[in-house]
C-alpha cells in the first residue's frame, strides 16, 4: 500500500515491531514519521521499565548505595532501590498513547481518520468585560441603556 520508510537505527525489538506494523500499512508524511519514531522509542523504554518491575532490571537505571554497618566494621552492604519506576512507566505509556493518537491513523473498519483537534487555548469571554461571572457597573449601565 505504501512505500516503507527505513526503520531508525537504535530501536530494540519492541520498537522495531511497532515501526514495521504501522509503516507497512500506512502512508506517513515526515512529521508522522518523527512521531512514530518517538512512539517506538517510548515502546522500547516501556519494555525496559517492565523488565525492571519484573525483577530483570537494567543496572544503569538502579541506584546503588554502600553503607557501613552500625558497628563501624569495614563490612559493606549494598542496598538496591528502584525509585519511581512504576510512575515512570505510567508516564511513558501515556506519552506513547498520545504520540500514536497524534498520528491520526485511519480506523481499520471505516477507513476514516480521527478529527484534527487544535490545542486548547484561550477561550473567548463569556460576558462583556471578559471576566466570566463578574460584570462591572459600567457594563450593567451600558446593557440597561441599550436595551
Amino acid at each position: 500500500m505504501s512505500t516503507t520508510a527505513k526503520c531508525p537505527t537504535g530501536l530494540r525489538a519492541g520498537g522495531q515491531k511497532l515501526w514495521k506494523a504501522i509503516d507497512a500499512d500506512h502512508e506517513l508524511d515526515a512529521p508522522q514519521l518523527v512521531q512514530l519514531e518517538e512512539a517506538c522509542r517510548a515502546k522500547d523504554r516501556l519494555d525496559q521499565l517492565d523488565d525492571i518491575l519484573a525483577g530483570r532490571g537494567v543496572l544503569e537505571l538502579l541506584h546503588f548505595r554502600s553503607m557501613l554497618t552500625e558497628y563501624g566494621e569495614d563490612e559493606r552492604h549494598i542496598t538496591v532501590t528502584v525509585d519511581g519506576v512504576l510512575a515512570q512507566a505510567n508516564t511513558t505509556a501515556n506519552l506513547m498513547k498520545q504520540l500514536l493518537a497524534a498520528l491520526r491513523l485511519p480506523d481499520e473498519q471505516s477507513g476514516k481518520k480521527p478529527q484534527r483537534r487544535g490545542p486548547r487555548g484561550v477561550q473567548s469571554p463569556s460576558v462583556p468585560g471578559g471576566k466570566a461571572g463578574k460584570v462591572s457597573s459600567l457594563d450593567r449601565a451600558r446593557a440597561a441603556k441599550s436595551g
